[in-house]
């Protein structure tokens, strides 16, 4: 390939993308490249709130996108990324002990300086969804009686 058939490199753009890493209410998950727009587009609305959030008491601190209003549009409990914020805030690694401080929506977990997400940060992110899925199949009351108490808040 010639320098003459390559696009043009946008690097206002690339300064603006970042790497993140987006988990659902339901724990799906998937990689995604973000900039403000694609952040309102997979939130679905505008939002600059984030929490701060850990997986373990001595471990990395990252950042949390998500939308603070999305309890009140109805939108599901994020079990992931409650029960990070909780660890963040408190250094329990308890599951999903305050249903007043969880979060609600799909997040997009990045560094902690908001910048891009690196391949640490998903390992930790994915032990955590793993350890969300044993945690409701094992503890399927506990994990509905929280569910609800976030949703009835």
């Amino acid at each position: 390939m010639s320098a003459e058939t390559t696009e043009q490199f946008d690097q206002n753009q690339a300064d603006r993308e970042r790497f993140g890493f987006l988990v659902n209410p339901d724990l799906t998950y998937r990689r995604i490249v973000f900039d403000e727009e694609t952040v309102r587009e997979t939130l679905g609305g505008v939002t600059e709130e984030f929490a701060d959030v850990a997986f373990d008491q001595d471990g990395n601190r990252f950042h949390a996108i998500f939308r603070p209003d999305a309890a009140q549009l109805g939108q599901e409990p994020n079990p992931v990324a409650s029960l990070a914020r909780n660890t963040s805030e408190t250094d329990n690694p308890e599951f999903l002990t305050d249903p007043t401080r969880a979060v609600c929506g799909p997040v997009i977990f990045t560094a902690a300086d908001g910048g891009s997400v690196n391949e640490d940060t998903i390992a930790e992110v994915l032990q955590a969804i793993r350890a969300v899925e044993n945690y409701r199949d094992d503890n399927a009351e506990e994990f509905d009686l929280w569910r609800n108490a976030v949703l009835n808040r």
